[in-house]
């Protein structure tokens, strides 16, 4: 039998992890959405391209005509490029545990190892502040979704 890595003390850092995957899920999917609304088609190369740069392309079509649409909408976009720098650092980075005498594991944080500079070469991201993300992540990604009816299609398909 397979004895999994860890137990019911890391359960609220399962969730939270799953939580803010599945809302940038929303995200990846909206920028998608809008992507196909924009150009017509769901093959055209920005498609297939990394989330920061769907972001970057909605982020550009927005329209301008309603300014205070435009800067709330700015801020939406920058959010979410940072939302999916920390994505990144979720999925890929190491957790720090600790072991107890029984053998089970503890989460203290993830190691985000993105340095800085010489001294500071990473940060360990804890519960609270993923939490926080959880909720940012969510309020984004319903933001870019009622963004949809915004765009409307400027290049041909």
């Amino acid at each position: 039998m397979i004895k999994p890595l860890f137990g019911a003390q890391d359960d609220e850092w399962v969730t939270m992890v799953g939580r803010y995957l599945l809302n940038m899920g929303a995200i990846e999917m909206a920028t998608r959405s809008i992507i196909v609304k924009v150009t017509g088609s769901d093959s055209a190369p920005i498609f297939s391209d990394n989330l920061a740069a769907r972001i970057g392309f909605v982020r550009k079509h927005y329209p301008r005509e309603d300014k205070d649409k435009h800067s709330a909408a700015m801020v939406t976009f920058e959010v979410a490029l940072k939302l999916t720098t920390f994505r990144n650092i979720v999925a890929h980075s190491p957790i720090a545990v600790t072991e107890a005498k029984d053998g089970t594991f503890t989460i203290l944080g993830i190691l985000g190892l993105t340095p800085t500079s010489i001294e500071n070469v990473g940060e360990l991201i804890s519960l609270e502040e993923l939490k926080g993300r959880v909720n940012e992540s969510s309020a984004i990604a319903r933001r870019l979704l009622d963004m949809q009816p915004d765009y409307v299609r400027v290049l041909p398909s």
